[in-house]
């Protein structure tokens, strides 16, 4: 007599299946997640797939025809203003040149040396031949003539009338480079300062142009130079208000980023903390 078994009122599961270890809170929210995207149309893995027929599911839900589910893009923070030189629009001047790329011209000894009367005689006839040649307009000549007297007897005053020479000829660097000998040998030079001025102008560097023409006029007020003075305070205001643009947009921008970053750090957190609560009620 050969008996029937009666079905039993529970499936056998596989020994593989009893032998699963406990899940952990972390992995039981995993679980959750990936049950939560199938539901929502995602596609079920083959791997996973094999596992559920082992637990006796026949069938699975067709995957959406958008393909899996996925979380609306976080919206971007608000566009802050550009950082950037695109708003910054000077009113461009057509007398700044290049700096010269001449060799620097020679300087005289850091101490006078002491000339006998005939040697004083030909340095005074070497100045006024100097300041003959720059005033019919021979700046070459005039420069040349100052750098004999340079080489001889060095002073603050010489140093700035060949600085002057080389501003007319636009060699603003050798300019600036005599400027700052007289003003180290004599820091009251009203003319170095306002050359040295004159010069930074053509380079364009406003503001350290206004800064030394301010100061030069501040010991010997000319009207030239001030007029001189007034160009570079024009430009020098307009860029130190782009500059002051520019900081406050950068500051903007890297507030609103570390706004953003705290804003999703913090829907992490309750996020975490929602799943953490529901895998422990699990």
């Amino acid at each position: 007599r050969i008996e029937r078994r009666r079905p039993s009122k529970h499936p056998r599961t596989s020994p593989r299946i009893n032998e699963m270890p406990e899940l952990s809170p972390e992995e039981n929210a995993a679980l959750r997640r990936a049950c939560s995207a199938i539901r929502d149309g995602a596609d079920v893995p083959d791997h996973f797939k094999d596992f559920l027929k082992e637990l006796g599911v026949t069938s699975f839900p067709k995957p959406s025809s958008n393909g899996s589910a996925k979380p609306p893009p976080a919206s971007d923070p608000e566009p802050t203003p550009m950082d950037d030189d695109s708003d910054f629009e000077d009113d461009p001047d057509p007398e700044v040149v290049k700096p010269e790329s001449d060799a620097p011209a020679p300087m005289g000894p850091d101490v006078a040396p002491e000339l006998a009367e005939s040697e004083l005689d030909a340095v005074m006839d070497l100045k006024q031949k100097a300041q003959d040649l720059e005033a019919s307009g021979d700046h070459q000549g005039a420069v040349d003539a100052f750098t004999e007297v340079i080489l001889k007897a060095p002073s603050p005053l010489v140093y700035a009338k060949r600085a002057n020479a080389f501003v007319q000829m636009r060699k603003c660097l050798a300019a600036i480079r005599d400027c700052d000998k007289a003003l180290e040998m004599n820091p009251d030079s009203a003319k170095a300062c306002k050359t040295r001025g004159v010069a930074h102008r053509y380079l364009g560097n406003w503001e350290q142009a206004q800064m030394d023409l301010g100061r030069g006029l501040n010991i010997d007020y000319d009207e030239t130079s001030a007029a001189v003075q007034k160009i570079c305070a024009e430009h020098y205001n307009k860029a130190r208000v782009h500059k002051a643009k520019k900081k406050a947009a950068k500051e903007a921008k890297e507030k609103a980023e570390r706004e953003e970053r705290a804003r999703r750090a913090k829907e992490e957190y309750e996020r975490q903390k929602k799943e953490g609560a529901s895998a422990g009620g699990a």
